[in-house]
């Protein structure tokens, strides 16, 4: 997988990480196992090509899907403004979504999981 430049990287890893999530959500196992292994891609060719500081744009995208996987991704670089884009998704109780990110952000602190 190669890409001409940052932009076109990143549009592709949105595609992909709504196209996950919309497989979960229609219970798509398959679509949706190809789609992550594809963000994951995408996520490490980032990261090689470019630096992962290069997906903090995305941190404001209007999904919050993608600013779940982006975050994620940079709590090692930008950890004080990825808890924050988490914790405020885990306020909007959206499902699937916000239960991802108090899963993130448990396992990012070393702390059990709250029902």
């Amino acid at each position: 997988m190669i890409f001409k430049n940052i932009n076109i990287a990143r549009e592709h890893l949105v595609k992909s990480i709504l196209m996950h999530h919309k497989a979960a959500e229609q219970g798509d196992v398959k679509i949706g196992n190809k789609e992550m292994m594809k963000t994951i891609e995408i996520t490490n060719y980032i990261d090689e090509n470019y630096g992962l500081e290069e997906m903090k744009n995305l941190l404001d995208h209007e999904n919050p899907n993608v600013q779940v996987w982006t975050a994620k991704s940079l709590l090692s670089i930008y950890e004080e403004i990825a808890i924050r884009v988490l914790e405020e998704i885990v306020s909007r109780d959206i499902p699937f979504t916000s239960f991802s990110a108090s899963v993130i952000l448990s396992e990012w602190k070393g702390e059990p999981l709250k029902f």
